[in-house]
This record gives structure tokens, sequence and C-alpha cells, in this order.
């Protein structure tokens, strides 16, 4: 199992800060997160220096913004919106090495301490999201990759916007598409996220089986949070 939370703001800092939890790890967001090349690297350090998992959150497959991360030693990578084979297919080949069956480049960086560790061994955790109704159409297609994509992540809230219902999760079709995710996606190969307080809450009152990987919050709710709290006293 793992268990990480949301980066959006760009800051070292904040990455240190959130190294302090319980969690595994810090899923560093580059899709609505704001973080330039420098500061994201910065942000990987600390997180793999303070023997945290670290993964990055990319919207597209972004060749160049990809390789960084992976040659900085990231222990995972999560692309958005993956609707269909092909895509996730290129995804996966992107990502791993000719002798895991992918074609990665090899180059003297971090992940192998330039050159000082055993180079292509690196075997990223690739994480790919279900998060629209036409992923959830193509699931089976997309579950023949399952040997090769460690975990299907799903966003409720995207999924919901796609049925036009954007944060109704009371919705009938949104219901019945989350059922249906449940009885595809083997419970060790799925993902949730759970962004906000109420979201966790709502996950709890459900009590369905835990799927293995889950996103505990995120970093500017945990803010707005607290600043709540603190006004109601609590």
């Amino acid at each position: 199992m793992i268990d990480l939370t949301l980066q959006t703001i760009p800051s070292p800092l904040v990455s240190e800060l959130l190294t302090h939890s319980n969690l595994d790890g810090v899923l560093l967001d580059t899709e609505h997160g704001h973080f330039n090349n420098e500061t994201l690297y910065s942000c990987i350090q600390v997180i793999t220096l303070s023997h945290k998992k670290c993964f990055v959150r990319f919207t597209d497959l972004n060749k160049q913004l990809v390789r960084m991360c992976l040659d900085a030693g990231v222990d995972g990578v999560v692309f958005s919106t993956v609707n269909d084979y092909v895509y996730a297919k290129e995804i996966i080949e992107y990502c791993k090495y000719p002798n895991q069956g992918g074609n990665r480049g090899i180059g003297l960086v971090r992940e192998n301490g330039w050159g000082k560790h055993k180079l292509g061994n690196n075997k990223p955790t690739i994480i790919i999201q279900v998060e629209t109704a036409k992923a959830i159409g193509n699931i089976h297609e997309l579950l023949k990759l399952s040997s090769e994509v460690d975990y299907y992540l799903v966003g409720p809230y995207d999924i919901s916007s796609s049925l036009l219902k954007p944060g109704e999760f009371e919705d009938e079709n949104f219901v019945n598409k989350m059922d249906l995710i449940y009885k595809c996606i083997p419970i060790s190969k799925l993902g949730l996220f759970l962004p906000t307080k109420q979201d966790i809450e709502r996950f709890r009152k459900q009590k369905k089986d835990r799927p293995n990987l889950l996103i505990w919050g995120m970093d500017t709710d945990f803010i707005l949070q607290s600043l709540k709290d603190i006004q109601n006293g609590n």
C-alpha cells in the first residue's frame, strides 16, 4: 500500500513540511501546481533525501519534463486523463529502459548517482488516471496493460465533470460509474484521490474496500481547513 499527500505549492519548504507526516511520501502536482523546472527538481531532492517516496503528476506526456523527473530519481509518475490503450502504452514505453521493454534513454544523472550506480536499473511506479466517462468506457482495454501499469488512479472530481455534474457526488450516474470502477479494477491496482477533509469523511462513511493507493489531502486544503478551524474556535 502507498499513502501520499498532494503538493501544489511550488516550494521545497512545503515539501519538507509534508515529509514530516506518517504518510509514505508526496505527490508533486505539475497539472494544477505552478512549478518551474529548478523548483520541481529541488522539491524532488528534499523529499527523496528525507527518505520519503516522491511522485510527480503530469498533465500529458511532456517528454522533456517527464525525463527530467525520472533522471532526478522520482519513485513514480502519474499521468492525468489517460483515455485509451494507445496513449497508455506510449507512456509506459517512454518511462521504461530498453532492458525493461521501453525506449527511455540513459544518462549519467541523479537517478544513478551520476554513473556511480548500475545504469538502466530504476523502474518507476507507473500510474495512469481514470477520470473521464471515456476512460471508464475503455476500462477493459486499459486493464489489458495491468501487468505494466502499477495503479489506476481514480479522479472523482474530473469524472463528475465529464458527466456534466461537477462535484455532485450523490448523482446516480456518478455513483454508478464509481461502482463500475470498483467492480472492474482490482483493489490491489486501484488508487483514489481524497483531496479535502470532506472527501476523506465521505470515503470513510462509504465503508468500501481500501484501495492500495490513496492520496490523502493537499497542501492548500490543509492551510484553508486550519484557518477555518481557527475561525470556528476548533
